[in-house]
């Protein structure tokens, strides 16, 4: 394992706990997100992990041994660990190129060349490579701090909100990029978000935080298509709640028929509204007792009067 995460407790004050109990571990190429609400303590509990900020009990274990408590470091933190946050930690006065550049010394010249090149690249900093950090935007800060984490090349990749200010077309691009270099290198990655759609596509495993706990643990199949309850289950996407026999029945926007097949139930609805989302229309439906539910299809079914689920 890279890290080993064991019952770990951090507050500010006695009467304020952050999280408590929190534990797991991290293999070697791995890639898990931590999904919840804002202020449930994702961002404290990397930086408890990072060797940061001193844990009130548990341990922190990085390639099995313990991570020194912060109080005893005179700078802390752990060289292999590398955490990204919305704190971008660039040197102002260097352009985006010498911020990258002076994480490479372990490199030969021509290694650190290579290596700039196609970090500038991936990151879309090429134009920038010359301009000092204080001079680019917000997003970009954010690209370079991310491009500088990784040219240090640590074994263990922290990132806290990391896509806030991408577009679509960069999330895209940048996720590939850290997945592909976490299963070459063997580097563990966690991503903390409140975004659970886009952990289903970065993760190997997603871990459900709450009131400063860890409530669940799912493959990103399990995440989307069977989750513990409604609210763990919409932070993954549009989820529909029924009761059937007074039951609490949870169906995704795509899991229905239109078709009668044996073992499903019949629901009549009336149609709303649509919004149209490019490769689907999301109708909007109501139910016999008010209750609004969304269906996904490549067209409004404005004549839909039941469905099966």
């Amino acid at each position: 394992m890279i890290l080993e995460i064991e019952n770990i407790s951090f507050s500010y004050t006695p009467a304020k706990s952050i999280f408590k109990g929190v534990s797991f571990t991290l293999s070697p190429g791995e890639v898990i997100s931590i999904v919840g609400p804002s202020g449930t303590g994702k961002s404290t509990l990397l930086k408890c992990i990072a060797g940061l900020i001193q844990l009130e009990s548990g341990k922190v274990l990085f390639e099995g041994e313990e991570i020194p408590e912060a109080k005893n470091m005179l700078i802390a933190g752990h060289q292999e660990i590398a955490l990204v946050n919305q704190l971008f930690k660039l040197n102002d006065y260097f352009t985006v190129k010498e911020n990258i550049s002076n994480q490479l010394h372990h490199l030969t010249i021509e290694d650190r060349a290579d290596f700039i090149k196609e970090l500038l690249e991936i990151f879309e900093l090429e134009e920038l490579s010359s301009v000092k950090s204080k001079d680019i935007s917000g997003g970009e800060q954010q690209r370079l701090s991310m491009a500088c984490a990784l040219a240090k090349e640590p074994k263990c990749l922290l990132l806290d909100e990391p896509f806030v200010h991408l577009d679509v077309h960069l999330n895209k691009k940048i996720g590939e990029y850290i997945r592909k270099l976490a299963k070459l290198r063997n580097m563990g990655v966690i991503l903390v978000t409140h975004n659970g759609v886009e952990a289903l596509s970065w993760s190997d495993r997603i871990l459900v935080m709450r009131n400063g706990k860890l409530t669940s643990k799912y493959s990103p199949r399990q995440a989307y298509f069977k989750p513990k309850s409604l609210f763990e289950g919409r932070f993954f996407g549009e989820l529909n709640s029924i009761y059937i026999n007074e039951k609490q029945v949870l169906f995704r926007p795509m899991e229905y028929s239109l078709e009668f097949s044996e073992g499903k139930h019949k629901l009549e609805v009336e149609w709303k509204y649509s919004n149209f989302k490019g490769p689907y229309s999301a109708n909007y439906f109501e139910l016999n007792n008010g209750k609004e539910i969304v269906l996904y299809a490549n067209q409004e079914l404005t004549m839909t009067k039941e469905i099966y689920v």
